[in-house]
């Protein structure tokens, strides 16, 4: 199968878990994340990247919303516009939020929407550097054994994560029934050093 095939499919799989199922297992792989976290050096402020969850995708809010208790500010995707995807480099950056309603915030509740510096307020809204990140929580369609990861074919995480501190812990989140045998892989996908499934 090529990479286009293996997504349908794997999503149709991913798609068919049942949703209290999917519930279940998004808080199984949220209390394997807060664990993580509690076991940081949180006497030093600390920022984690999550994604909002789209579809049957593992759901991190969990993990947010811990992350927020303990003091950690929380960052999320905001794709680029095409000027300024151009500009930087990058088809994404990482926004924080303060604590709150994440379904508010336009980058959020849109997150394939390409956004204009200028339609967010980076005073309320700002990006992080992405060396300045302690964790991040990547999503994924596939995953095999070895931490090769099959993503949406934007190539988004794939230039974003060589950008991350060499600190910064990187980990991938899925069901198990994304799971197989052989991912296939390009020259600029890079496999995942932890990926939590449940």
């Amino acid at each position: 199968m090529d990479k286009a095939e293996l997504r349908r499919a794997v999503i149709a799989r991913r798609d068919a878990i049942g949703l209290d199922v999917r519930a279940a297992k998004s808080a199984a792989i949220c209390a394997r994340l807060v664990e993580l976290l509690e076991r940081s050096d949180s006497a030093t402020p600390r920022t984690v990247a999550v994604y909002a969850a789209m579809g049957s995708e593992a759901d991190p809010a969990a993990f947010a919303a811990a992350a927020a208790t303990r003091g950690w500010r929380a960052a999320y995707p905001c794709m680029l516009s095409a000027s300024d995807a151009a500009a930087c480099g990058q088809r994404m950056c990482m926004r924080a939020l303060s604590a709150g309603d994440a379904s508010e915030v336009p980058f959020i509740a849109h997150p394939t929407r390409p956004f204009a510096a200028t339609d967010i307020d980076s005073d309320r809204f700002p990006i992080v550097p992405a060396e300045a990140l302690d964790m991040i929580v990547v999503p994924l369609v596939a995953f095999n054994r070895a931490g090769a990861r099959l993503g949406y074919g934007g190539g988004c995480y794939d230039r974003y994560l060589p950008t991350l501190s060499a600190t910064c812990q990187i980990i991938g989140i899925a069901f198990d029934e994304q799971r197989i045998d052989h991912v296939p892989t390009d020259a600029h996908d890079l496999p995942l050093p932890n990926i939590i499934s449940a």
